[in-house]
């Protein structure tokens, strides 16, 4: 959808009806774009689940819009940024950053986040219906278990 019509729907419906979460690449140019447009009344979401938040936040965004497995990472990342803990916002966002990037495509993203939830105590398998063109392998899980690690340590 272009920026024009994002623009108009925003025109036609207003800020409490329309909301957006841009996932075009690039995200940051193309939020930034649609946040000028609309003179800054559009309400715009972060689309990359977290990975582009700092850089978004810098922009006027109202938030993210994350899977379910790294919620308590998120919301920790979003305080620190909004009360201008660049430092904290850093240690948070490196290993959610890291974690983010393994999740190259939707079966990579379904088999960490289910791995994640797993771990957590929220699902009791990590059972993904097929076809399923990603696996998580045993080097790939320890690498995710230690940036997970990593992350909970810098959230504490």
């Amino acid at each position: 959808m272009s920026i024009a019509i994002q623009a108009q729907l925003l025109d036609e419906f207003g800020p409490e009806r329309v909301m957006f979460k841009p996932e075009a690449s690039p995200i940051v140019a193309r939020l930034v774009e649609l946040l000028n447009a609309t003179e800054g009344r559009a309400r715009v979401f972060e689309g990359t689940g977290g990975i582009a938040l700092v850089e978004s936040h810098q922009h006027g965004v109202a938030g993210t819009m994350p899977g379910a497995d790294l919620i308590h990472a998120l919301v920790a990342l979003w305080r620190a940024l909004e009360s201008g803990d660049a430092p904290k916002a850093k240690r948070i966002h490196e290993p959610l950053a890291a974690l983010l990037s393994i999740q190259t495509s939707l079966d990579a993203f379904l088999a960490v986040e289910k791995h994640l939830l797993l771990r957590q105590g929220i699902f009791k398998n990590t059972i993904v219906r097929g076809p399923v063109g990603f696996r998580l392998d045993e080097e790939t899980q320890r690498e995710v278990d230690r940036l997970f690690e990593r992350l909970m340590e810098a959230i504490a």
